[in-house]
């Protein structure tokens, strides 16, 4: 099985960005302040994550996934 992404909407292959002024403002994390049954809850809470952009080239569809 590929690790390639591919857009939801039209099965392209999207392509990883990166978040331009990162720097100027900071690196965006996200964090978990408490482990929860639901959403992200195999993140603990020492665990930082940075979001990565990925946007689909055809139909520009922007996606946002979790990395360490």
């Amino acid at each position: 099985m590929s690790d390639e992404k591919r857009c939801p909407d039209c099965e392209e292959p999207l392509t990883e960005m990166r978040l331009q002024g990162s720097d100027a403002v900071g690196t965006p994390t996200i964090v978990s302040e408490e482990p929860t049954d639901g959403f992200l809850s195999s993140v603990r809470a020492d665990e930082i994550l940075t979001p990565v952009p990925y946007v689909c080239p055809d139909c520009r569809r922007t996606l946002f996934y979790a990395e360490e």
